[in-house]
């Protein structure tokens, strides 16, 4: 009887835990998405008042507009890709994946965003195995390693460098994101794979961060049975390390 009253009363715990982060994503959710259409909306309204008046000042808020719009659009993809991963189906079906293959296909999409900024992306293989295939889910790899570098770029100064590494073994794959970018405060690195944490606040808006791409990143390591850590430095760079098992 004792045992049936403790198992009820974890569950009501347990409920109420879960009713508690549900409530704080709805209302996180519901404040990330306000401050970018409150912004379309007052561009637009200025747009429309001075399109015919000022073509030089119309121009401007024009492009604002642009930008907000892409703003809004990564936000919602990134809530997309975290309501998927964080549904009970973890990873579906997963398949063999060469993460080598993956991160070369990431490097290649970011290397002119990289460019832009003269930052410098390199690819290492470390050690002599070739073998980089895992069992998971292609898409989602795609995805968090797509943030780590996108990360790293945004952080990195003009003439940083960013190394990506990658290591295999009998029982895994080992990746390592580094960068000569900003760093990240030491009482600040068990915080950043929150839902919503930013470091900077200021420089995310700036940045066009949504808060969310490091939750995504922990969220596909753990479902894939691996998991991530950081390390960093103020003014001397981070590296993020990812951990995926073969199986």
């Amino acid at each position: 009887m004792l045992e049936n009253s403790q198992e009820e009363f974890v569950s009501v715990e347990e409920l109420r835990r879960v009713n508690k982060i549900r409530r704080d994503f709805v209302a996180n959710v519901s404040h990330e998405l306000k401050t970018p259409a409150t912004s379309l909306q007052l561009l637009a309204e200025s747009l429309v008042d001075i399109i015919d008046e000022d073509p030089e000042q119309a121009r401007f808020f024009a492009h604002q507009l642009k930008s907000e719009t892409e703003r809004l659009g990564r936000l919602i993809t990134d809530l997309l890709d975290l309501a998927r991963l964080e549904s009970e189906e973890k990873v579906a079906a997963p398949k063999p994946v060469d993460v080598r293959g993956v991160l070369l296909a990431v490097l290649s999409r970011m290397r002119p965003p990289a460019h832009q900024k003269d930052i410098t992306l390199t690819w290492k293989r470390l050690g002599p195995s070739e073998d980089y295939t895992i069992q998971g889910n292609e898409t989602n790899l795609t995805s968090m390693f797509s943030n780590l570098v996108d990360n790293a770029i945004k952080y990195t100064p003009p003439g940083g460098r960013i190394e990506v590494t990658g290591e295999a073994d009998d029982l895994g794959v080992t990746v390592r994101v580094s960068d000569t970018g900003i760093g990240i405060p030491q009482k600040k690195l068990s915080r950043i794979f929150e839902r919503f944490y930013r470091v900077d606040k200021a420089r995310s808006k700036e940045t066009g961060g949504t808060g969310l791409g490091l939750s995504i990143v922990r969220h596909v390591a753990e479902n894939h049975g691996g998991k991530v850590t950081v390390e960093s430095k103020i003014g001397e760079g981070t590296t993020f390390t990812v951990y995926l098992p073969r199986g």
